[in-house]
């Protein structure tokens, strides 16, 4: 009898193991596009970009390139973030605040908010926009789309949950466009993990080959989450 419950105690317990490495079947078309649908419906979200490789200049002077960005997006046009720029002999942060194609910054010398020109690369609320954003780039410029194994991101530094994962190769054409000329125009890959209750898209890593080096690669990846979480975003008072 001993030996009979013992059994049966380890055939529930690797059940149990089992059932937390699997997720119910979904085609990977499905999952993006409810992934998408999730970003459009939400009001709002927090957020996280970091670049790897290549210097992506924010300025047409090429002096000042990207690094990372926290920041928090409200819909349907509003995005305030913090973005650490690199320019020569220079690692700082500076504020940022968009509405709709508007932009402030606070200048990298004296703090002081001033208004960008439109042709400053970083636009986070243009990033998430429903017509021109992530999620419109999702819908309609994917191919090969295919499902990848099921990964919890735990360690690096993602939610402590099973999540589906999905790759593709998108359009570079409206990445270039939407990313203010970070990302793109050639194809890049691009995967995503979503959380299997809500299909909420909670990481996209998109890799594209640098220009000088086809063997190398320059990585953006993109974290979200506090969905419906809003923050109230506001033009910069000037004095």
């Amino acid at each position: 009898m001993k030996y009979n419950l013992l059994t049966i105690l380890i055939l529930l317990l690797t059940l149990t193991a089992c059932g937390n490495t699997t997720l119910p079947d979904i085609p990977a078309e499905e999952l993006v596009q409810r992934a998408a649908e999730r970003m459009k419906e939400s009001d709002g979200f927090q957020f996280v970009i970091e670049r790897d490789g290549a210097p992506a200049y924010l300025d047409p002077g090429e002096t000042l390139s990207f690094r990372r960005a926290t920041g928090a997006y409200v819909a349907p046009d509003r995005a305030l973030a913090t973005v650490r720029v690199i320019g020569p002999g220079l690692i700082t942060d500076v504020d940022v605040i968009s509405v709709a194609e508007i932009q402030w910054q606070t200048n990298v010398v004296t703090g002081d908010w001033e208004e960008l020109p439109p042709n400053w690369g970083f636009n986070p609320a243009v990033l998430f926009d429903d017509d021109i954003g992530i999620q419109a780039v999702l819908v309609a410029d994917l191919s090969q789309i295919a499902l990848a194994e099921p990964e919890n991101l735990v360690e690096s530094e993602g939610p402590d949950e099973l999540l589906y994962s999905v790759t593709a190769v998108a359009d570079g054409t409206n990445l270039y466009q939407m990313s203010g000329t970070l990302i793109g125009p050639s194809d890049v890959t691009i995967q995503l993990w979503i959380r299997p209750e809500t299909f909420e898209p909670v990481r996209i890593v998109v890799r594209e080959p640098e220009p000088e080096d086809d063997e190398l690669e320059s990585i953006w990846q993109v974290d979200i989450s506090h969905y419906g979480e809003l923050i109230d975003i506001q033009p910069p008072e000037f004095e």
